[in-house]
């Protein structure tokens, strides 16, 4: 079954990362384009990024075990371990207490996917599989960014200042539509 994909503001947000290797700085680095608060547990950090992050007081770090009250106040969870226990043992507490989870590379332990991600500016274009193949996601990703237009930015700045000079309705609708038509193909 297809994901509905669901754009959500992340900023402040409480992010709890569980874990403190490459893919756990992976999703750091995709998360802190969007501002939000990341904590991450870990036992050991094996991400010098991570360390780079933490001393920079860009995350939180917590050096210690996983604790069930680590979940206290998170509104997001990423479990970034290849411990398949501790991943159904999260997954479960943060279903019980309505935190949306994603577990790596373990769709049966996740209540949201965590797509690949284009970003160029405040377009953001999120791409999943459902989990089924996400080295597929990252292959489309790389093709997407490829085909963007290079005034991008600008026409979307301009395309904002235009949509806020006009009233709503339909007209507006359509002036929208020729101004991109001719903005795309220069």
């Amino acid at each position: 079954m297809a994901y509905f994909p669901l754009f959500i503001d992340l900023k402040d947000k409480n992010i709890l990362i569980v874990g403190g290797g490459k893919v756990a700085e992976r999703k750091i680095d995709v998360l802190l384009q969007f501002l939000p608060n990341i904590t991450v547990i870990t036992k050991e950090i094996k991400s010098e990024r991570i360390k780079e992050l933490y001393e920079k007081n860009k995350i939180r770090l917590k050096l210690k075990p996983f604790d069930m009250e680590d979940l206290k106040d998170r509104d997001l969870v990423i479990v970034a371990v290849d411990n398949i226990p501790l991943q159904e043992k999260i997954y479960r507490e943060c279903v019980k207490r309505k935190i949306p989870v994603n577990s790596v590379d373990s769709l049966d332990f996740c209540s949201f996917i965590f797509p690949a991600i284009v970003r160029e500016d405040d377009i953001v274009i999120g791409i999943s599989t459902s989990g089924k193949a996400p080295s597929l996601a990252g292959k489309l990703k790389e093709i997407i960014r490829d085909c963007l237009p290079e005034n991008l930015k600008s026409v979307l700045k301009d395309m904002v200042r235009l949509r806020e000079s006009l009233p709503k309705g339909r007209e507006r609708q359509k002036i929208l539509i020729n101004f991109l038509k001719k903005r795309l193909e220069d």
